[in-house]
């Protein structure tokens, strides 16, 4: 269950802060009104529950679930991005969804 409570409070939370970062790295744009950064975290709890899921399953194989949640969740976003865009902005958005899954991974996992 805490799994779960960190990835749906903490996974949107870092996702925007993760976000608006890679767009003012990649393009210089800059948040100009906090409705953005609210929607984006409203939008962000059900892929936070998704990869929480994805961190359960990950959780009961072999592989360390940090590792393994991070890279799944990179290379679905990377291969969803890959449909249109440039290779830099698609593996800088790729990092959008990796960075909240290790952090949150991280924190979830059993002492």
């Amino acid at each position: 269950m805490k799994r779960f409570l960190i990835f749906v409070f903490l996974f949107p939370a870092i996702a925007t802060v993760s976000l608006y970062a890679a767009l003012y790295l990649l393009s210089g744009a800059m948040v100009d009104s906090f409705s953005g950064p609210a929607f984006m975290y409203l939008l962000a709890m059900a892929p936070g529950l998704a990869v929480a899921f994805v961190d359960w399953l990950i959780g009961k194989t072999l592989i360390p679930a940090v590792i393994g949640t991070t890279v799944s969740v990179y290379a679905v976003l990377v291969l969803f991005l890959a449909w249109e865009g440039s290779a830099p902005a698609i593996f800088g958005l790729g990092l959008v969804g990796a960075i909240p899954a290790a952090i949150c991974s991280w924190l979830s996992r059993e002492a």
